[in-house]
């Protein structure tokens, strides 16, 4: 949603902007003491659940504390329980006030769920509307309360995402709850497939039930890395479920399934080989039951011939009856569309590249692939020596002045200003004057001043290059910023007050953070995870500062979610170093 964009850039553009507000970093050493560093963080912690328990609406208030509970995990498990228990009574009282709400309008009309609740600049909304539309609001924070505590407590997320459906008697409601968004339940399950192997076979049985689709198999493949027997019990419950109907919208799926399936059966068969998630005489059935599912497809545009190969491989006979029917049917039309697809139009004007040109030009493009992989990691090897103070000044000078030269000819001020700021702060370790000259060719990239989104990312990304390679000219560069972030999210709340007629999107004078998909908190401090490592080197350099500079803001909810920035950045500092290795880490295929 671009209006998420639009937020998520302001908040952003508003954190850059408290930044402004420190001095710059006197010689004080940083705090070498991360407990105490801890200590300090968590009495801010509770400081901000003050502010969080002052905010206006309910929804916000449920949002932000679930969030705050998953930042005191980092220190207190049993007090962050407490925690979320509160946000979820919280909830449910939430869930209940709307339930009731809802109730007092009666049966249901059969227009309820149509265009009657969209609402336009002219529209007069009605109190039932205004209901439905709350209550959808708090789906969404129902899902991001989920996610937070799936970051530490996987059971008790999905727990806590089921049970809160017993809250609502109102059919509609319950209809709507339990039709919520599949892929994120299977979010949660998966979460659970790395901690317990046997709560999320128990979970995913039940949540077949609704019907096969690819996120199963997702989390039938973690679940079985992590416990083969249970993924072997999950997987003969699918394959039940399978076997039972077979829609041809499924048929990607059930493919994906045999293919899983039919992979782990052939690796049980080598030494030291697992339990398989199916028996050979299991895998027989299900390619026997997708098969004739494919043969049932009445569809003209059938595209069974794509999963013969796997179906043959367990049951021949079926496949073949698929040859014979989709041959005869569509065999010499999916031909001739494929001759006609590798043809160039009548009109086309350009070269005909010939089996014998396209070698030659494979071949050129080959070559110089190598010979830029070799470059590239030349200058890896080389930049890597920057940090030597030993290093002579002139081989230093010549590495720098090959790196700007590829970096300056890389498409993208983002990339330039993102690479250049890398590269000085590598030559900072060794040489602070070379890196000064290096950064002050980043500036020139940047808008002095900002106007934009894009103007005040780059400056952001400037600014957090500086505070790398020359922490004391990051500040009197975001202070210019200061008064433009302000007004402009000043103008935003304005423009949107203007147009949210159905308050949707501000209510009470608070932006509501549910209306924009549930997890914008934690989408939020996720998209401004590139803030972590400035905000956590200004935390250790002077904790008081950055934590006093966050009182700057009038805006309450921007305000809390500063604080909950620097929190995440230095309580969560070991979590996040243990989420990059996770991602950067290589998956199984």
């Amino acid at each position: 949603m671009k209006l998420t964009k639009l937020l998520s850039a302001l908040t952003l553009l508003a954190i850059v902007s408290q930044l402004g507000f420190a001095q710059a970093l006197t010689d004080k050493k940083p705090t070498e003491d991360p407990d105490a560093l801890k200590k300090e963080a968590v009495a801010f912690l509770r400081e901000t659940m003050a502010d969080v328990n002052n905010l206006r609406t309910l929804e916000n208030r449920i949002s932000f504390s679930a969030e705050l509970a998953g930042l005191m995990w980092f220190h207190d498990e049993k007090e962050a329980k407490s925690l979320y228990l509160t946000a979820f009574g919280n909830f449910k009282e939430l869930l209940i006030q709307y339930d009731q709400q809802m109730n007092a309008f009666g049966t249901p009309d059969d227009d309820d769920n149509s265009s009657q609740y969209r609402t336009t600049i002219f529209s007069d909304v009605s109190d039932k509307g205004r209901v439905i539309r709350r209550f959808q609001t708090a789906l969404q924070v129902r899902q991001q309360i989920a996610m937070s505590l799936a970051e530490h407590d996987p059971e008790l997320a999905f727990q806590f995402y089921f049970d809160s459906l017993q809250a609502i008697s109102n059919p509609q409601f319950r209809t709507q709850m339990e039709s919520r968004d599949e892929y994120f339940e299977s979010q949660l399950l998966a979460e659970i497939a790395k901690t317990n192997a046997s709560k999320a076979a128990d979970f995913a049985k039940t949540s077949i039930t609704k019907g096969l689709n690819y996120q199963h198999i997702e989390i039938l493949k973690k679940i079985y890395a992590k416990d083969p027997e249970q993924g072997a019990e999950l997987a003969v419950a699918m394959l039940g479920k399978a076997k039972s109907n077979i829609d041809p919208d499924q048929f990607w799926v059930i493919n994906s399934f045999l293919g899983a399936a039919s992979d782990s059966f052939e690796a049980s068969r080598k030494e030291g080989g697992k339990k398989p998630m199916l028996t050979q005489s299991e895998l027989r059935d299900l390619a026997d039951s997708f098969g004739q599912a494919i043969l049932d497809d009445k569809s003209e545009n059938s595209n069974g011939l794509g999963y013969v190969a796997a179906i043959e491989k367990y049951s021949p006979s079926r496949a073949m009856q698929i040859k014979a029917k989709l041959k005869v049917s569509g065999g010499a039309r999916d031909s001739n569309r494929f001759t006609a697809a590798s043809a160039p139009p009548p009109d086309y004007k350009g070269p005909v590249v010939t089996a014998g040109s396209a070698n030659s030009v494979s071949e050129k493009q080959e070559r110089e692939r190598l010979e830029r992989e070799k470059a590239e990691k030349e200058l890896q090897d080389n930049v890597a020596k920057l940090a030597n103070k030993q290093l002579p000044k002139e081989e230093r000078e010549k590495i720098v002045a090959q790196a700007r030269k590829i970096l300056m000819s890389t498409p993208g001020k983002d990339k330039k200003i993102f690479g250049l700021s890398a590269l000085a702060a590598q030559v900072a370790k060794a040489d602070k004057e070379l890196a000064a000259e290096i950064m002050k060719e980043a500036q020139a990239l940047v808008n002095p001043q900002p106007k934009n989104y894009q103007d005040f990312l780059l400056t952001w990304m400037l600014a957090s290059g500086y505070a790398e390679a020359e922490p004391e000219r990051a500040f009197p560069l975001l202070e210019d910023t200061i008064m433009r972030a302000n007004e402009t999210l000043s103008a935003f709340i304005k423009v949107g007050e203007f147009i949210d007629v159905a308050g949707e999107m501000i209510d009470e004078g608070e932006v509501q953070v549910g209306a924009f998909g549930g997890q914008m908190v934690r989408g939020l401090t996720s998209e401004l995870g590139m803030a972590d490592a400035t905000l956590r080197t200004l935390a250790k350099a002077d904790f008081k500062k950055t934590r006093d500079l966050t009182s700057r803001f009038d805006r309450s909810e921007v305000r809390i979610l500063a604080k909950m920035m620097i929190l995440r950045a230095v309580l969560g500092e070991g979590k996040n170093k243990k989420a990059e290795t996770e991602v950067s880490a290589p998956t199984e295929k």
